[in-house]
């Protein structure tokens, strides 16, 4: 049974263009090693419907969802197929857990998606289906549709949430002593929360998220946040969590205080 990740996704392509060297490698080294996994399922910040969408398309084109960037950073390509069987399973899935959905055969991958698939699986020859948050942003709402994946580990298809466990884009630009800390005291209850085994009050604690320390200056707005929760959830309340990369301190958009996770069946633990 393969782990589920969440994965800080960077800023933009900034990750492939050197500018987030520390990020852009622990992207490259979250791939379960020894391991390929049949398919890639992947919940990014970038997308977010009502009712949830699943990708459905044959093959992916690339939505360059950012600005400001060098030209080179719109040419790349990432030729991985899609899945619509698996895609029409996921939609049987969540129609059984009662929730909506519709295939979307139109939309690309978003940079949440293509930026760390090119970094952990830069062949592109894993299919991929991508699925959007229930724009609703309600954390119960959007963990239902990691429960609902929950059958899709028993297949070797590979779960991951990209997002950014710190998200609030003012401070990026602009960290004070103030953002640093609510960006560490908030980091510090994540792992706390989901370091060891996840437990049947994972609800409730995750459900409670904005009373934790620091909590809304790192997500002024939590989409950033979502895809982790997503990711906690389709692990399972007997997943045990571990943090994967973290950063810590200073200036730099990548030095406030950012951990990424991976969530595995007690009895299988990927090193």
């Amino acid at each position: 049974m393969l782990p589920t990740l969440f994965i800080n996704h960077g800023g933009g392509p900034m990750p492939l263009l050197g500018q987030q060297p520390d990020i852009a490698s622990a992207m490259a080294r979250a791939a379960p090693p020894d391991v390929c996994p049949s398919a890639i399922v992947i919940i990014s910040a970038h997308w977010e419907s009502d009712p949830v969408r699943i990708t459905a398309s044959p093959r992916h084109s690339l939505l360059f969802d950012y600005s400001g960037f060098p030209p080179e950073s719109y040419q790349y390509k990432y030729d991985a197929a899609g899945d619509a069987n698996l895609a029409r399973r996921i939609q049987s899935l969540l129609k059984d857990s009662g929730i909506p959905s519709e295939l979307d055969t139109k939309r690309g991958l978003d940079h949440g998606m293509f930026i760390p698939l090119m970094l952990m699986y830069p062949h592109a020859d894993v299919p991929v289906v991508g699925i959007s948050l229930h724009s609703s942003l309600d954390v119960n709402a959007n963990m239902a549709i990691g429960k609902a994946l929950r059958p899709l580990h028993h297949d070797g298809i590979l779960i991951i949430g990209s997002g950014y466990s710190f998200h609030n884009l003012p401070s990026f630009f602009n960290p004070t002593q103030r953002s640093l800390q609510a960006a560490k005291d908030f980091d510090n209850w994540l792992q706390s929360t989901l370091v060891g085994r996840l437990g049947e009050d994972l609800d409730e604690k995750l459900s409670s998220w904005e009373s934790a320390p620091g909590a809304r200056e790192s997500h002024p707005r939590e989409e950033h946040l979502l895809p982790l929760f997503v990711a906690a959830a389709a692990a399972g309340t007997e997943a045990v969590g571990e943090v994967t990369f973290h950063a810590d301190g200073g200036g730099k958009t990548e030095e406030h205080s950012v951990s990424s996770f991976r969530f595995t069946d007690l009895q299988h633990t990927f090193q």
